[in-house]
């Protein structure tokens, strides 16, 4: 790993674990690891992506997903983010891993993180590289959960409103226990 190079990671853990601890029906209940209060300033915004925009591969939750988020940059005056394929099956690989695996963390089993993976997978055309990732059950959209918590996380949203960023995808994947992971890649 260069030094040169930043890697910008953060994590976000949102989960049900608490609910289905409790006795009796169990409630879908999100934690926010890195909350700071009301003063988020969260932007409820659902303006779809611009007319012409492509997200090739995406599926329908990753496309809802995407929309939200590049909603919460127009918001804000920024411009959308154009999506990337290869950053998409980088998102993909890690989202997939974290299911199969039972694990969430920015760190993978190989003991990698996202410029390790990208390296692998020879996505090279990056100054700087960040990830968001998510994790939740019980949600009949998680889509909108996870853009949701990523806005009421400092350092999620600071990374969904970094205007250095260019390019980005989103992945995801479920695990056979019905839980979502998603994983947010980002480049400049």
């Amino acid at each position: 790993m260069k030094s040169s190079r930043f890697i910008s990671i953060f994590t976000i853990l949102v989960f049900a674990g608490a609910a289905l601890a409790q006795s009796g029906p169990a409630k879908p209940r999100a934690v926010l690891v890195g909350l700071i209060g009301k003063e988020s300033g969260y932007t409820k915004a659902t303006v779809p992506a611009p007319a012409g925009s492509s997200i090739g591969t995406a599926s329908e939750t990753e496309a809802r997903a995407w929309e939200l988020m590049n909603g919460q940059r127009q918001a804000m005056g920024l411009p959308s983010l154009q999506w990337d394929e290869q950053l998409v099956a980088l998102a993909r690989l890690h989202s997939a891993s974290m299911a199969s695996g039972k694990y969430f963390s920015h760190k993978d089993q190989n003991g990698g993180f996202v410029d390790d993976r990208a390296a692998r997978l020879g996505v090279n055309n990056w100054l700087a590289i960040g990830e968001n990732i998510a994790f939740m059950k019980g949600y009949p959209d998680p889509a909108s959960m996870a853009v949701e918590k990523w806005m009421l996380s400092p350092s999620h949203k600071k990374n969904i409103l970094n205007g250095n960023w260019r390019q980005s995808a989103i992945g995801m994947a479920v695990a056979d226990d019905g839980a979502v992971y998603f994983t947010q890649v980002f480049i400049y």
